[in-house]
């Protein structure tokens, strides 16, 4: 038992010596590998300093200009300019809606078939706020203008408008972005909405203002806004 006992400390202490060894021999390499990068690194600083830095490239520099101008419209397309909150006269309200759609409409007739991010995220823009526009319009303003003789055949041509709008959009929404169709259809959309805008603008607007009263006017102001919080909530 005695003779086991010696033998197994014996045992221990060799082992013990063994990780040592071990050990030290990981701090060695570990040393000498951290001399090693201190030395990589201060050949590379010195072979830095020798070179001048290499400039960017005009093509490259372009690139990065063209990335930060996509971003740049992105983030334009994107702001939307909310209804005045204590606006309620519902002729002011729509043609700030029409300010926007000609701005968006701009932009859009302005890219090219290079520009695939640029095109989706303006016509997912314009096809939202275009929704909410048309469902303002068709839901409370020509209702009210409707039974008015002198509005009827003006609002039945702004429903029909509204549809060849959608109709477009949905053809835009199913061609490829680059496509070379994608354009000349996106400028007549363009073309429509911009005649939509006008005929409003120039006999519809100034009917409603003929044959509805300030009060009703008002009302359908406060409608209007209730009905946009809706929709875009």
């Amino acid at each position: 038992m005695a003779k086991r006992a010696a033998s197994s400390k014996r045992g221990q202490k060799s082992g013990g010596r063994a990780k040592k060894v071990v050990a030290g021999a990981k701090k060695a390499v570990a040393r000498k590998a951290s001399k090693r990068k201190t030395a990589a690194r201060a050949a590379a600083t010195r072979s830095r300093a020798r070179k001048p830095a290499a400039r960017p490239s005009r093509l490259s520099s372009a690139a990065t200009l063209v990335r930060g101008a996509a971003a740049g419209a992105a983030a334009a397309i994107a702001r939307r300019l909310p209804w005045a909150s204590d606006e309620n006269d519902p002729i002011v309200l729509l043609e700030t809606d029409h300010r926007r759609f000609k701005a968006l409409l701009k932009q859009g007739e302005e890219t090219t078939e290079r520009g695939v991010k640029i095109r989706t995220s303006l016509l997912e823009t314009l096809t939202a706020e275009l929704n909410v526009h048309e469902a303002i319009e068709e839901k409370i303003l020509y209702p009210a203008l409707e039974p008015h003789p002198e509005a009827r055949e003006i609002v039945l041509e702004g429903f029909q408008e509204h549809h060849v709008a959608d109709l477009l959009l949905n053809e835009l929404h199913a061609l490829a972005r680059s496509d070379e169709q994608w354009g000349a259809k996106f400028k007549v959309l363009k073309e429509s909405i911009e005649h939509h805008i006008q005929e409003e603008e120039r006999q519809m607007f100034r009917i409603a203002r003929s044959v509805l009263g300030r009060d009703e006017l008002t009302d359908l102001g406060v409608r209007m806004k209730a009905l946009k919080s809706e929709l875009e909530g």
